[in-house]
């Protein structure tokens, strides 16, 4: 993911600026901080499972609104709580730097496992439970527990979870602004530079979604049509704002077999 570390490395708030964040062992649950909270907690959630559902099955993604005692912000964090591990570090090495919405995302394992993986494995505690719960109230970033140990009455936290992930990614027809693009008869791939991209060859885990939040990310995006099955169309204001969302998104890394294959639509 060169281009996303490129990017990210001109961002407004660039890593080199961010404090450095602290290391714990591998686990399932990442956590996610430096996120912008001015989007809509709908889009956010939505974007998030976009992006972290390429490297692996996801169990739940939360969110955390709020303040911890002190009057310490908990916005601008969450947590991704996949099924494996190995998903979870390949997620990590991926996505750590890209630029989500204007700000370098910032990207680490958990301090704690998930109240969920721990249970599953047989470690939960509910000792271990109340001791996070504290913590979290502190301000103390990082812990691992799912939306209940987050949610604490009276706290000023207000956690949203993600039960069903999949209930998240819209179906085709919510696409927003979708674009003006010719009859699926009519679309023929070129590689002469227009302000329309054609993607093919999409894999069925690749929703409307998730095209939206990479391609967003790039100045001049008007908006995406899923065509039919595996193929849609971007626009952009202008041919040279296209080009470099191409150069920069072509060969993305999609699922862990598929990626991005990025044309022109011949005008």
């Amino acid at each position: 993911m060169t281009a996303d570390t490129t990017t990210a490395a001109d961002a407004s708030g660039t890593l080199s600026k961010i404090k450095p964040q602290p290391s714990y062992p591998a686990n399932p649950t990442l956590y996610l901080s430096n996120i912008d909270w001015s989007i809509k907690k709908t889009l956010l959630k939505r974007s998030l499972l976009a992006l972290f559902t390429r490297h692996g099955k996801v169990l739940d993604v939360i969110c955390l609104r709020g303040d911890a005692t002190g009057g310490r912000s908990l916005r601008g964090q969450a947590w991704v709580i996949f099924e494996s591990q190995s998903a979870a570090t390949a997620a990590l090495e991926a996505e750590r730097g890209f630029v989500f919405f204007g700000r370098p995302l910032m990207v680490n394992y958990a301090k704690d496992v998930s109240d969920r993986i721990a249970k599953r494995n047989g470690t939960y505690s509910k000792k271990t439970k109340d001791i996070r719960e504290k913590r979290k109230l502190e301000g103390d970033g990082g812990g691992g527990g799912d939306a209940k140990m987050a949610r604490v009455d009276g706290s000023g936290v207000n956690a949203t979870t993600v039960n069903d992930p999949s209930s998240l990614v819209k179906k085709k027809e919510d696409v927003s602004a979708p674009t003006p693009s010719p009859k699926t008869g009519e679309i023929t791939a070129s590689t002469t530079p227009s302000s329309l991209i054609l993607a093919q060859n999409l894999p069925s885990e690749c929703s409307d979604m998730m095209l939206q939040m990479l391609f967003q990310q790039h100045a001049g995006y008007k908006g995406l049509k899923l065509v039919k099955a595996g193929m849609a169309t971007i626009e952009f204001d202008s041919e040279s704002q296209a080009t470099v969302a191409l150069k920069g998104l072509n060969g993305f890394k999609l699922t862990p077999s598929a990626t991005l294959d990025l044309t022109y639509v011949a005008r």
